[in-house]
């Protein structure tokens, strides 16, 4: 026996002497034996939890008896009182920031869209373009008006309030539907090898030439090209690589080499492109907007189609899913974590600054994000409300 064993044993049976010369109880014997020694978690760890939101305990009660449905009549006062009669749209607009600038509320947007109908896509305008933002003597400035009609209703209901309970659908031009997938099902998908005309970047109605194919002829497809590796930045782990949608590719002719048709393009496709399945955003979309109503803690761990720095109208994608307990359409708050800085009259006469020498800033919200997308570890989700710059890195909490 090696004199590391020997040691081992006598310090056991010490401990068991100890204990049992202490008279102590069976749970305290068995506690002291077999549970490793961890380190107290230092209150500072959570001190700043609180600043991250929580959930709103009054909106869990449930019971069954009767309830007063309130609802809420606007009839003017929808506009600002320097909104324009017409905006010409500049560079980096969208028709969320100019409703948010002119209206009251951003989430009338569509009282402009309707009122601009050359406009198709609400999520495709250019500078240059010129925008009714009101027309006819309805949307006139002033006070609001506002009528309350109540209902007496069996159940509760969670009034509309700043979007709550509207369906994810009256967000839908502002977004995109990437999803994050696993190394294998991206290496076996088919893929465009070529396309007419030798083209490096391939148009809509020209026919691409495929490989690995295994379909039908006549049934459509969405075309994705592989983007960036997606790493939990809490975790470090590797939850896939994000693909992003360009088009739709609709078969024509299935062989060793098929040939097919882009059709419904919104970015362009190139040589090496892969084709998936067509997912149904329908249910995602008939959601309601809402609340958790459990505490939510998380990280930003990816900006989409951009790199530094994001804002109201673009996607974030967070390191929560299904398995946490997020749905689509919960309303999520968006948090600048605590940070550290020195201390304007620290002492630096010996040199170096100590931990008494600098300060803790306490977290800070900066914006509102809706999530739409779902999957089993990570989500996507708008921001449709930013009062500072959201980056990489920045905690998720309740709203």
């Amino acid at each position: 026996m090696s004199f590391t064993n020997s040691r081992q044993i006598l310090t056991s049976v010490a401990v068991l002497s100890a204990i049992l010369l202490s008279a102590c109880d069976k749970d305290t014997i068995k506690k002291n034996l077999t549970s490793p020694s961890r380190p107290a978690v230092a209150q500072s760890d959570n001190q700043y939890d609180s600043y991250y939101g929580l959930p709103n305990n009054a909106s869990a009660n449930y019971n069954s008896g009767p309830k007063v449905k309130r609802t809420v009549i606007r009839t003017k006062g929808v506009l600002k009182g320097d909104a324009p009669l017409r905006y010409k749209v500049r560079k980096g607009d969208t028709l969320w920031g100019i409703a948010n600038k002119f209206l009251k509320d951003p989430w009338f947007w569509p009282e402009i869209w309707d009122k601009n109908q050359r406009i198709s896509n609400p999520h495709l305008i250019y500078p240059g373009d010129v925008l009714y933002i009101y027309q006819g003597p309805k949307q006139v400035r002033g006070k609001d008006t506002v009528t309350f009609k109540d209902k007496m209703i069996p159940q509760i209901r969670v009034e509309r309030a700043g979007g709550y309970g509207d369906p994810i659908s009256t967000l839908e031009p502002f977004l995109s539907w990437p999803r994050v997938l696993d190394e294998a099902t991206i290496k076996n998908a088919p893929y465009i090898v070529d396309g007419q005309d030798f083209h490096l970047l391939m148009e809509a109605d020209k026919t691409i030439y495929i490989k690995n194919f295994r379909g039908k002829a006549l049934e459509r497809y969405a075309v994705f090209s592989q983007g960036k590796a997606m790493h939990d930045p809490d975790t470090g782990q590797l939850l896939g690589h994000e693909v992003s949608y360009g088009s739709q590719a609709q078969i024509e002719r299935p062989g060793p080499v098929t040939t097919a048709r882009l059709l419904n393009m919104k970015r362009e496709v190139r040589i090496g492109d892969r084709l998936l399945n067509i997912e149904n955003h329908e249910h995602f979309l008939k959601a309601p907007i809402q609340a958790p109503r459990h505490k939510v803690r998380g990280t930003v761990m990816s900006l989409y189609s951009n790199s530094m720095i994001s804002g109201t109208g673009m996607i974030i994608t967070i390191n929560k899913g299904k398995r946490d307990g997020i749905k689509p359409g919960y309303v999520l708050g968006v948090y600048k974590p605590a940070r550290q800085v020195n201390d304007p009259y620290a002492d630096t006469s010996k040199g170096f600054l100590s931990d008494t020498d600098k300060i803790m800033l306490p977290p800070e919200r900066a914006a509102s994000a809706v999530v739409y997308s779902v999957s089993d570890r990570l989500s996507y989700a708008l921001i449709t409300k930013s009062d500072h710059e959201v980056k990489n890195g920045y905690k998720i909490g309740n709203p």
